[in-house]
């Protein structure tokens, strides 16, 4: 497991400092710092509140959750520029669960004791998440901005987690909706391709359910988050031929799903999960193979529109050596739950602590994060987080991502029957 600190140098494209480093004050925090109440014990101290994050940094998703972590810490880096929250800076503490549960169960414990943090955002495996449920609810540190959104953590409702990532449910409605609008199909056939994960079987299963108010048929089939070859799953996609598949995994389950079945000489239709909308699986896609593929997300890829939000990201990505990530919906989605960690932090109070963090959100709030998503709403009965999605492809003649319609265009799919 790997602890780091995350503070900007003058070296714009360097992140990583090493927890020893002092962390540099705005002016004025001195005299701040002198009557600041300090909460050791819960991770706040005078000068800096620490947060944890736990994310598979150097395991076999962290293609995706490594840049996920990224955003994070660039919004971390803006936030303390601009002078922290509250006259503290944002200490972010990251610890590498190599999607690994024991690992995490680990460093989800020192996060708690011997390093301890005021809140823990991330948690990018499910099979984790379903295995620390009940510690998480029954704790006193609050999980707060999730990278994946499973039923055993996030139901029922608990004041110690609030989502921040689109949730399973929400993309297969609004996913399965649009392809099946799009294509004008009825009693549609429908194919979950997914990893064998807690989360892959939950998306199957909503996936399932959508289709199921088309009067359609759904089936799945699996592979392992390592798999080099999918030929076997390819040909039960041939033998059933499905109208269009759906993909939960990570980059690599994408990219070989579409290009196996494009040696096969199939264009069968396809939209992968918020995770697989990256500029590196269009990439190796081609256009050929990635001409069939679209990806269902809560957040818009940098420089996708001229959002407030959106402009926002790009011009900081850039100037922190991060251009690059800017467009990879991942980062994105790590800048949007930085952004709901410094709201729920300023929220807490001058001199927060785990008790009042928890008890600031219980009310409910509503994350703006200008455009980069549609307004993220927390109720005291729903935690859910992102719910409003739009289906997003690539244009390769332009190198840019494009959305087919808005965010409100697709409320339709997700919004509960009355």
């Amino acid at each position: 497991m790997t602890q780091n600190s995350f503070t900007r140098s003058n070296d714009r494209s360097l992140r990583p400092v090493a927890l020893s480093v002092a962390l540099t004050l705005a002016a004025g925090l001195t005299t701040f710092s002198a009557h600041a109440q300090e909460s050791p014990a819960d991770g706040v101290h005078a000068d800096r509140v620490d947060w944890g994050i736990l994310m598979d940094m150097s395991g076999p998703t962290a293609s995706s959750q490594s840049v996920w972590v990224r955003g994070f810490q660039d919004y971390a880096a803006k936030v303390n520029e601009d002078g922290g929250i509250n006259g503290r800076e944002l200490n972010l503490l990251v610890e590498d669960n190599r999607f690994d549960a024991a690992t995490d169960k680990i460093a989800f414990e020192k996060l708690v004791g011997q390093t301890p943090v005021i809140a823990i955002s991330g948690m990018g495996s499910s099979v984790s998440q379903v295995a620390l449920a009940d510690t998480i609810k029954n704790g006193k540190v609050p999980v707060i901005g999730t990278y994946t959104p499973t039923k055993a953590l996030s139901e029922p409702v608990s004041p110690m987690v609030y989502n921040g990532f689109c949730g399973y449910r929400q993309q297969a409605e609004a996913g399965v909706g649009y392809m099946v609008e799009k294509l004008g199909l009825e009693n549609p056939k429908v194919m979950t391709v997914a990893i064998e994960t807690a989360g892959g079987q939950e998306y199957a299963q909503f996936v399932a359910d959508a289709v199921a108010k088309y009067n359609g048929t759904a089936s799945s089939t699996t592979m392992k988050v390592t798999a080099a070859d999918v030929t076997p799953q390819v040909q039960q996609i041939m033998s059933e031929e499905p109208d269009f598949i759906t993909i939960y995994g990570i980059e690599n389950t994408a990219i070989l799903t579409m290009k196996t079945l494009a040696q096969y000489g199939l264009e069968t239709p396809a939209f992968g999960i918020t995770y697989l909308g990256t500029p590196s699986v269009y990439a190796a896609l081609g256009a050929e193979a990635g001409a069939n593929y679209n990806f269902i997300s809560c957040f818009t890829p940098g420089g996708a529109d001229d959002a407030e939000g959106n402009a926002e990201l790009v011009a900081y990505a850039a100037e922190a050596g991060n251009a690059d990530l800017s467009g990879n919906i991942n980062y994105v989605a790590g800048w949007v739950a930085g952004q709901l960690a410094a709201q729920a932090l300023e929220m807490a109070g001058e001199n927060p602590t785990r008790e009042s963090l928890v008890a600031a959100l219980e009310g409910g709030f509503t994350v703006d994060s200008k455009g980069l998503a549609a307004p993220i709403v927390f109720t005291p009965e729903d935690h859910t987080g992102p719910q409003v999605l739009k289906m997003f492809s690539y244009d390769y003649d332009n190198s840019a991502f494009t959305a087919d319609g808005d965010y409100a265009d697709y409320e339709k799919y997700t919004k509960p029957a009355e």
